[in-house]
């Protein structure tokens, strides 16, 4: 048995493709050789050590996975997708508050797009892309660019799109002043519902819904501006993003856009 956690976990690393190879189906050392396309000094090395650590187990001739074998598999596989999702999205969760709660589930499967030096209202293009399409909106606003309002006043004025917005009191009192605030203010336009937060947001956080899919997001900024947007359209990711959402709009205050 591995004395420690740490020499299980390196066994797992080691020894993975042989247990992956028996969730399938029983088999004896010359099968797994071939399927391995391993030696077979290799394929013995691999068995002596997961039979010994009660992963795996002789049953006649052939070789099967235990119980333990299958669930060591499974998390090892959880914890392989949730470090590569992790290593995929450095660049961009690296730009979120490091106390920030953002679950691998928002990771895994998801698309990047960062801006470039010259041109930073490019990450912008993928999420504006799903917002023209969207039927339904709900997100958190730490911060307002200055063509959103217009952006949304516009949408909005369409008639196919309800919008939840669940923002900093600062970003609300902002708002009216903006210089694209939009030739039809927001508060003459329906399908808009605004809620004030006492809590600080800790990134724009958004869920959209189009007639295909629905897809979760978070919106980066750097000094004000945009640095990228990441979105998933995963089960799992969005149902994340939802709980998330839920939490900060729970606590919010309504208000009514006339105030605005």
């Amino acid at each position: 048995m591995p004395e420690s956690d740490a020499e299980m976990r390196r066994l797992l690393e080691r020894r993975s493709p042989v247990l992956a190879t028996l969730q399938t189906a029983p088999a004896r050392k010359p099968e797994l050789v071939a399927e391995l396309e391993s030696s077979r000094s290799t394929v013995d090395r691999a068995i002596t050590e997961l039979t010994e650590a009660g992963l795996v187990e002789k049953d006649g001739s052939e070789y099967t996975m235990t119980t333990a074998g299958r669930l060591a598999l499974r998390e090892y596989r959880e914890y392989e997708r949730a470090t590569d999702a992790v290593s995929l999205t450095t660049a961009f969760v690296n730009h979120l508050p490091r106390d920030a709660p953002v679950s691998t589930s928002l990771l895994e499967g998801a698309s990047v797009t960062m801006g470039a030096d010259h041109a930073p209202d490019q990450a912008l293009k993928p999420s504006n892309e799903l917002f023209q399409r969207a039927t339904r909106m709900r997100g958190l606003a730490p911060v307002v660019l200055s063509f959103y309002p217009s952006l949304l006043a516009e949408r909005l004025g369409e008639g196919d799109l309800t919008v939840e917005i669940v923002a900093e009191p600062d970003v609300l009192e902002a708002l009216p002043s903006l210089p694209e605030f939009g030739t039809e203010p927001l508060s003459e336009v329906d399908g808009l519902e605004l809620y004030e937060s006492d809590q600080e947001l800790p990134y724009a956080l958004w869920i959209m819904d189009t007639p295909e899919s629905s897809y979760a997001g978070i919106t980066a900024y750097d000094g004000g501006g945009v640095v990228g947007v990441l979105i998933n359209e995963v089960e799992e990711a969005v149902q994340w993003a939802e709980d998330q959402y839920a939490q900060y709009r729970e606590g919010a205050d309504e208000i009514s856009t006339a105030e605005l």
